[in-house]
C-alpha cells in the first residue's frame, strides 16, 4: 500500500508545474465559496441539524463497502480475483489519494489491479472506463431530472450519457463477459442512488428538503468535480457545479455549495478513519510478530 502511494506522490511532483496554479485557484474556490455561502445564508454551525448529519456519517460504511465492491468487480473483469475486505481498505487508500492534484485513486486502482496480476494497460482501461460509465449515468440521472425545469440542458446530458453508458457496457461486455457487464451497470446504478441519499441528507443538514431524485444535478456535479482532478479530491470544482447546477432549480446555490462540500468532507473522514485503523492494526500486528519471534535470554 505504501509502493502504492508512493508511486502517486511521485506521479504529483511531476506534474506540479502545470497543476499548482489550478489547484492554488481551485482551493481559493473552495475557501471563499464556503465564506460567501455562509454568510449569504446566514447561517451558523449550530444551525446545523445533528440528526441528518449523523446519518449522513452512517452512510460513510457502506459508501467504503460500495467502493471496495467496486475493486473487485474491476478485478474480476480483468480475470482475477481480490477479497473484498483488501478491496475495502484500498479503496479507502484510492478516496484520500484523490487529495493529490492528479488522479491519485485511479493511479491506487490501477497499481491494485496490477499487482494482483493484471496487465497496466487492461487495469488503466478498467478503471479509466468504469468511471466513464459512473459519470455517464450520472448524466442520464440528471438529464431526466431536468426535463421539467430546463429541456435545454437536459436533452444533451441524455444523449452524451446514453452513448457513454452503452459504449462501455459494450466494451465491458465483450472482454468480461454479459454477467460482470451487468453486475457493474448494477454497481454503479447503487453508487448513484448511495451518493444521491448522503446529498438528501447533507440538505437536510442545512434545514433544506429536497427529494431523492432531485439530487440527481448535485451528484452528477460532485462526479464530475472528481473526474476533473484538478482540485484535491474535487473540492472547490464540486461545489462551484452544484452551485451552477442550482440555478435551474428552486434550491439556492449557496446551499448546494455547502452541501456537497459537506458530503465530501464526511467521506474524506471515513476514509482517514478506516486508514488510520488499518495503520494500527498493522502496527500492532508487526509488534506481536516481533514479540513472538524475539529470542528467549536467560541467566
Amino acid at each position: 500500500m505504501e509502493r502504492l502511494l508512493s508511486f502517486a506522490r511521485h506521479l504529483n511532483q511531476r506534474s506540479d508545474a502545470y497543476r499548482k496554479p489550478a489547484l492554488v485557484l481551485a482551493l481559493i474556490v473552495f475557501a471563499v465559496g464556503c465564506a460567501f455561502s455562509y454568510r449569504q445564508l446566514d447561517f451558523r454551525l449550530d444551525d446545523l441539524r445533528p440528526l441528518p448529519l449523523a446519518m449522513l456519517a452512517v452512510l460513510v460504511a457502506p459508501s467504503l463497502i460500495y467502493g471496495g465492491l467496486g475493486l473487485v468487480l474491476l478485478a474480476r473483469s480483468a480475470g482475477l480475483q481480490m477479497p473484498i475486505r483488501r478491496a475495502t481498505i484500498i479503496s479507502a487508500y484510492a478516496y484520500l489519494a484523490e487529495l493529490l492534484p492528479l488522479p491519485g485513486g485511479a493511479v491506487i486502482r490501477t497499481g491494485a489491479l496490477v499487482r494482483a496480476g493484471g496487465t497496466l494497460r487492461d487495469s488503466s482501461m478498467l478503471v479509466l472506463l468504469t468511471a466513464v460509465l459512473w459519470v455517464a449515468l450520472a448524466m442520464m440521472g440528471a438529464g431526466l431530472t431536468l426535463v421539467p425545469t430546463s429541456i435545454g440542458l437536459a436533452w444533451p446530458l441524455m444523449l452524451i450519457g446514453t452513448i457513454g453508458v452503452g459504449g462501455v457496457l459494450q466494451w465491458l461486455w465483450a472482454k468480461a463477459g454479459y454477467r460482470t457487464a451487468l453486475l457493474t451497470l448494477v454497481h454503479r446504478i447503487a453508487g448513484i442512488a448511495i451518493t444521491a441519499l448522503r446529498l438528501k441528507f447533507a440538505f437536510a443538514a442545512l434545514g433544506v428538503s429536497i427529494g431523492l431524485i432531485e439530487t440527481f444535478p448535485f451528484v452528477l456535479a460532485l462526479l464530475m468535480g472528481s473526474a476533473s482532478s484538478i482540485a484535491p479530491a474535487g473540492l472547490g470544482v464540486s461545489e462551484a457545479l452544484a452551485a451552477l447546477a442550482a440555478t435551474t432549480g428552486q434550491i439556492p446555490p449557496a446551499t448546494a455549495f455547502l452541501a456537497v462540500g459537506i458530503d465530501r468532507l464526511m467521506c474524506l473522514a471515513g476514509c482517514a478513519l478506516v486508514a488510520t485503523a488499518f495503520q494500527a492494526f498493522r502496527r500492532s500486528e508487526a509488534a506481536g510478530d516481533r514479540a513472538t519471534t524475539a529470542p528467549i535470554t536467560g541467566k
